[in-house]
């Protein structure tokens, strides 16, 4: 696969996700000062014709740690979702704020519009049937949680059911094969994802611990093959880690794995070009080609940066094959 540095700022830009759009394409993330809460992100939405030359389009209003938007495409009309804190200090990591702006053109964008969030964090939407379905976690002090809602007007969402309940689990994609969808769910304190499968209306689901760690979890399918991507810590042999608790050595990167639907395991099929903060990707498949948006620090000490440390870049993937 090719891999080209697409956005470079010297700020730390990153949670990533792509489409195309009226021929060309976009790629969203957030644009900030570090990775954790450190005043107001930005959302950056940026656009291009030929994946060489990006400009910036669309930049949301600074926010509460504004963060994870993405992108989906619903009744002719290109939205971006992400989520923000509540601007109260007492409720800022308790009670969450999402919104959605749509663009007709790629490049004049609807003033974000707050939606109903059931107190919850937005995570992914996609489009299934011209029904957008969301993912969405709960983060507080009752505990964890994953979700899925749906909406049909592309505002307003209700609760279908709980994917993943408790067990620590938060951060999920999905992947629709007729009427089967497959949610890749993120699960902290350590462990291993999940993945659940459910068929249509998806109320009830049924669910498969993963053999490795994978944060910042996206699902896809490619060349007949359905594979799962984010970040993975490698330990000095090369292998992924199954399970951390008090290993201080290995390297966080950016991998692809492949989801082996008989045995529901995880199988390793590529490390990208990454490390550092690293992961949260996003895919498209156009004309036979897969591309991956994702963010990195791999190149931090040979860029210029304005935050030091804290700084990555997007970076986009592209092949015929994996």
């Amino acid at each position: 696969m090719e891999v080209r540095c697409v956005w470079w700022d010297g700020y730390h830009n990153a949670f990533t996700d792509i489409s195309k759009y009226k021929g060309n394409f976009f790629i969203t993330f957030r644009h900030a000062m570090a990775h954790a809460v450190t005043g107001n992100g930005e959302i950056y939405v940026i656009k291009s014709n030929n994946l060489e030359n990006w400009n910036l389009v669309q930049t949301f209003p600074a926010l509460p740690d504004s963060r994870d938007p993405k992108l989906f495409q619903f009744q002719g009309k290109l939205g971006v979702l992400f989520f923000a804190c509540s601007n109260k200090p007492e409720e800022h990591r308790q009670f969450f704020k999402v919104y959605i702006s749509y663009s007709e053109d790629g490049e004049n964008f609807t003033t974000p519009v707050e939606i109903e969030s059931h107190n919850l964090c937005f995570w992914k939407i996609r489009n299934y049937k011209e029904v957008l379905y969301a993912t969405a976690y709960q983060r507080s002090i009752e505990g964890y949680g994953t979700v899925l809602l749906r909406s049909e007007d592309g505002e307003k969402f209700e609760v279908v059911s709980q994917i993943v309940e408790d067990d620590y689990a938060n951060e999920a994609d999905l992947l629709f094969e007729n009427n089967i969808c497959y949610a890749f769910v993120r699960r902290e304190n350590c462990l291993s994802p999940v993945i659940a499968i459910s068929e249509y209306p998806f109320t009830k689901w049924e669910k498969y611990t993963m053999n490795l760690i994978v944060r910042g979890p996206h699902i896809f399918k490619f060349s007949g093959k359905i594979y799962c991507a984010g970040r993975v810590f490698l330990r000095k042999d090369g292998k992924i880690f199954s399970y951390i608790r008090n290993e201080t050595e290995y390297q966080p990167k950016t991998a692809i794995l492949e989801l082996d639907t008989t045995n529901m395991i995880l199988k390793p099929v590529r490390i990208l070009p990454s490390g550092g903060d690293t992961s949260y990707c996003g895919s498209i498949i156009d004309n036979g080609k897969i591309y991956i948006s994702y963010y990195s620090q791999h190149e931090r000490e040979k860029r210029e940066s304005k935050v030091g440390q804290h700084a990555s870049g997007i970076y986009l993937a592209t092949g015929e094959s994996i």
